[in-house]
């Protein structure tokens, strides 16, 4: 065979080695993936590993479009099993099975839901059931069937969960994925919503179910550069 022949079988042994090399030293990430029910994508998520957090799972993830209408009723919505404490920003979950729908939105969130920012928010924030960035307490091992649509006119958002505590810098991403935790693999599928359409009347919005076993502090965020630094993040507790 001639040099050329055998430099290409060199190369293709030597990605084998590379690709092999990869699945046996980073065993803790694994997926299985496909297209179904008319959206983008789904996948399933299973992660566990010495030295991170266990028994967490990611499941179902979707992305779509939603009217701003049904997006805002969604997003005022309160469950039977949710409980709302205005007084101190807080929503306590009951139920082994919750709906949380989210919202993402501008400085004028606060005068859309007559309601007041926490202190260290300075910009862009979260909803969830008429509260800016509340804190969230769910019980340990419930399974979170998780709605979130950008509802802001001028911005990109996501909704990441990650044990990475606050403050947090500018570029947030290195950051979580150095923490281990959940953030890591959240981050390869929670892409940055785009704005929302009001001229059109229509938001994108994306979904998945997430189950943590582990109780503990636990944060969610938005991974675009200084939104996360400026306090768009709440605190997520399960117990």
């Amino acid at each position: 065979m001639s040099k050329w022949v055998w430099l290409i079988i060199g190369v293709a042994i030597a990605l084998g080695i590379v690709g092999l090399s990869i699945v046996i030293l980073n065993p803790v990430y694994y997926y299985s993936g496909s297209l179904t029910h008319g959206y983008l994508g789904m996948m399933n998520w299973v992660y566990g590993g010495s030295g991170l957090i266990n028994n967490q799972g990611y499941y179902g993830y979707s992305y779509g479009i939603y009217s701003i209408k049904q997006a805002l009723n969604m997003v005022s919505a309160i469950p039977p099993y949710a409980h709302v404490y205005p007084s101190n920003n807080t929503i306590v979950f009951s139920g082994s099975s919750i709906n949380l729908v989210v919202a993402m939105m501008g400085d004028d969130a606060a005068k859309m839901f007559n309601t007041t920012p926490p202190s260290y928010a300075h910009g862009d924030v979260f909803i969830i059931y008429g509260l800016i960035n509340p804190t969230i307490v769910v019980p340990s091992g419930s399974v979170m069937h998780i709605l979130f649509i950008n509802l802001d006119d001028d911005m990109y958002h996501n909704f990441v969960v990650t044990v990475a505590p606050p403050p947090y810098p500018y570029n947030v991403m290195p950051y979580v994925a150095m923490s281990g935790g959940m953030g890591p693999q959240m981050m390869l599928n929670m892409r940055w919503l785009p704005p929302a359409n009001y001229h059109s009347g229509y938001a994108y919005g994306y979904e998945y179910t997430i189950a943590i076993n582990e109780p503990g502090i636990y944060w969610y965020i938005c991974t675009y550069p200084g939104h996360a630094s400026n306090g768009m993040y709440g605190e997520l507790v399960v117990r």
